[in-house]
């Protein structure tokens, strides 16, 4: 009687288990599918045919609740092209773009410097909009040099900021909050190996949408995205 009570419950446990893990491949099949930019292609979005962003990365669910959890961009604490310490706080309750790049960049960074600044302007009525610049080569790139590289530009920094911090701590930041890749690589141009993507973050620290950098449509619909979320969800 014991050994077939023993039983019983260790075949329901397994059967709990089970269950959970289809749920956890299910919402993850769903996630992936919506891609990595939304579907609202117009200007004119009304409650009705407004489509949520998705929710990109990890998701868990909380059986207690039925709550999902989402992925959410970790605590940060940078240093911008004006000495001044910038962290997460920053971008609270706010929507905010991450990029990465390195002032001796060749090829890649030219190209999203000046997409991202095209972008800038395309959304300079969007107050609740702050851009982060990463560099992910602080042994070249000090605050002199970002900030040489900032004036020879011309960048309005009014709500961008260039930042600095650690090496690692930045690659880190890269692949675990924002989820695109930045890494030294000696066969890649100018020694490092990272992401042209333009990744954009809710006001809750959520990845809402991977972007092109270098694809003028991808960030002239990235433009449009900011001010939809920003319309329809806050």
């Amino acid at each position: 009687m014991y050994k077939k009570k023993y039983f019983c419950n260790l075949i329901q446990q397994l059967n709990l288990i089970i269950m959970k893990h289809l749920f956890f491949a299910s919402v993850l099949l769903i996630f992936g599918s919506c891609g990595e930019t939304n579907t609202n292609t117009t200007e004119e979005i009304t409650e009705d045919s407004y489509t949520p962003f998705p929710y990109l990365g990890q998701h868990e669910v909380d059986f207690g609740s039925d709550d999902t959890i989402y992925h959410t961009v970790p605590s940060f604490v940078f240093t911008n092209q004006d000495s001044v310490i910038i962290t997460n706080d920053d971008v609270k309750g706010k929507v905010h773009l991450a990029h990465f790049f390195f002032t001796s960049c060749p090829a890649i960074c030219p190209a999203t410097v000046a997409q991202m600044q095209r972008l800038q302007e395309m959304t300079s009525d969007v107050e609740e909009l702050v851009i982060l610049t990463h560099t992910i080569d602080p042994a070249r790139d000090t605050i002199l040099k970002i900030r040489d590289y900032i004036e020879e530009r011309e960048i309005n920094t009014h709500n961008w900021h260039f930042l600095r911090a650690e090496r690692e701590y930045t690659h880190t930041l890269a692949k675990e909050g924002y989820m695109i890749n930045a890494m030294e690589d000696e066969e890649a141009d100018g020694g490092f190996l990272h992401s042209e993507h333009f990744v954009l973050i809710d006001r809750e620290g959520h990845v809402r949408g991977l972007y092109k950098g270098t694809d003028t449509e991808e960030v002239d619909q990235l433009a449009k995205d900011i001010k939809i979320l920003i319309e329809n969800e806050y």
